[in-house]
This record gives C-alpha cells, structure tokens and sequence, in this order.
C-alpha cells in the first residue's frame, strides 16, 4: 500500500517551502546522495539541497535564471532527452514542471532513465485531483473556478524569442490528475510509494461531504465491474485497490499540492514487457 500522511490545516500554502520542509526531514538520507533538480528554477532547492549535504545537479530550461553560481546549471528541455548518463542520480526532485509537459509519459521515462535501481524521484505540481479542481473542470474546464481555461493566449509563457515549440515554456496546459501520474510512471517502472501531506483547500474541503459519499458508491461500483469484465488478470486486484486508497485519500482530495515520491522499480523495457504480459514479475526483479 502506499504511504499518506494526513494533509495540514494550518501552516505554509507555498510549495517552496512545502519542500523544503520535506527535504529537511530527509537530511539524513540525502547526505552524499547524487541529486538531480529540474527544473531547478531560481535555484533556491538545489542550494537547500547542497547545505543538506548532497551533491547537487541543476538543471533548467532557462538556466539565466539560476542565482547560485557556486553551482553549475546545465540547460535541459524535459521535453527532449535529458543531457545525462543512465544510472546518474540517486534521486531526482521535479517541482512544479509535469504540468507543463505535453508528453508526460516521455517525462516519466527519462527521469527514470536518470535514476538508479531503487531511486527516487519527488514530483510535485498543483493538485489536479482535488475537489475544487475537479468542480472547476466540470464548470470551466479550468484548474480554478476563477480561471478561463488553458489557451494560448494566457498559457504561453517566456515565448518572445522562442522559435520552435520546444523552446517555449507552457503553462499549466497539461492537468496531471494522480492517477493519470500513477499509469504513466507504471508505463515508465516506476512506482507510487508515498504522498506527502500539503496544506489544505478549503473549498475542497467544504465540498467534501457532498462529493465523498457518491465518489465511494461510483468507485464501489466501478471496482466491481473492472473485476468481473474482460481477461482475468493477477494484477488487477492489487492496482485497483491501490486506485481506489488514492480517491478517497483525503490528502489527494483536499490537499492545494500534489507532492507524490516514486521509486524506480524496473527499467522501462522491463515494465511494458510486464504490463503486456511478456515478462514475469520474478524475472523482472532478478
């Protein structure tokens, strides 16, 4: 089963801090660790990261930005292939970068590239799959009720001297809802171990009693019928139950962030010869 904390009712709404905080508590495993951040932004995690005691790789894809010249920021596009060796990093931290990516499977696949067997990677991003959003996309289509929808106009961004799509910074075009995530990091060998607690929405919460009680009955029902229809698959028990600790997470239903942390459990070759059934788990793991 994987690992959620209960999310706060009080305390920092920013996701800098939100991550700072999480990155101190995990001081003592990050110690000498190889730690890849990208998109490393301003900078200010990956000098957290180096006070911390890791050994730091920045990378962005604007890396003017970058205020910490004790430590080199390499230009990286997540859309591309990342400009590193496979098996390069201990740990990988993506903050506030998927929901920018058009093709976040390709994503997922480098970052597990990069990581180590065992590795870890902290991905972080707006939280799609809160009840306020899930409102505001039946509403508007937007990730906030007050919000037009993505559209190049509002969603384009940093793209005065851009010549091509890849060197053009998106906005948060591309919603990553968590279960989304979690099919595209299976597809990619990785896998969910835990999602750490952010602040709470309060319109999420306020909605829950309306929304829950109908999101257990329709999951309830959904689980049942995904059992019964089709081949019969080994799997299917365990990723179903793993799917529905996820939509009735309190922490995914009312959390304002998503910050999900994955482990590289086989290489990508590995996890589609497994999810097409052409590889067993045992020989996989060997």
């Amino acid at each position: 089963m994987i690992r959620i904390s209960r999310p706060y009712f009080s305390g920092s709404k920013d996701i800098k801090q939100l991550v700072s905080d999480l990155l101190r508590r995990r001081q003592a495993s990050l110690a000498g660790k190889q730690v890849l951040d990208v998109p490393a932004g301003n900078g200010d995690t990956a000098q957290l990261l180096l006070e911390l005691g890791a050994r730091v790789t920045a990378s962005d894809l604007y890396p003017e930005f970058f205020r910490y010249p004790t430590i080199p920021c390499i230009k990286a596009n997540l859309n591309g292939t990342l400009p590193f060796a496979d098996a390069s990093f201990d740990v990988v931290i993506c903050q506030e970068g998927i929901e920018h990516m058009p093709n976040q499977l390709h994503l997922f696949q480098e970052l597990n590239r990069v990581l180590r067997p065992g590795g870890r990677a902290i991905i972080t991003t707006p939280n799609y799959s809160n009840l306020r959003t899930r409102l505001s996309y039946l509403l508007l289509e937007s990730e906030g009720y007050k919000l037009m929808p993505p559209n190049e106009v509002d969603s384009v961004w940093a793209a005065e001297n851009a010549r091509v799509i890849d060197d053009v910074y998106l906005g948060h075009i591309f919603f990553a809802n968590l279960t989304r995530q979690r099919a595209l990091a299976a597809l990619s060998g990785l896998g969910i171990v835990e999602v750490h607690p952010t602040r709470v929405n309060y319109t999420s919460l306020l909605l829950l009693p309306f929304y829950y009680p109908w999101m257990r009955l329709a999951g309830g029902l959904a689980r049942r019928r995904g059992l019964k229809k089709g081949t019969p698959s080994a799997r299917r028990p365990a990723t179903y139950a793993e799917l529905a600790q996820l939509n009735q997470s309190l922490t995914v239903l009312t959390g304002g962030h998503l910050i999900v942390e994955y482990e590289k459990q086989l290489e990508t070759s590995d996890a589609v010869q497994l999810l097409t059934g052409k590889l067993a788990l045992e020989t996989a793991r060997t």
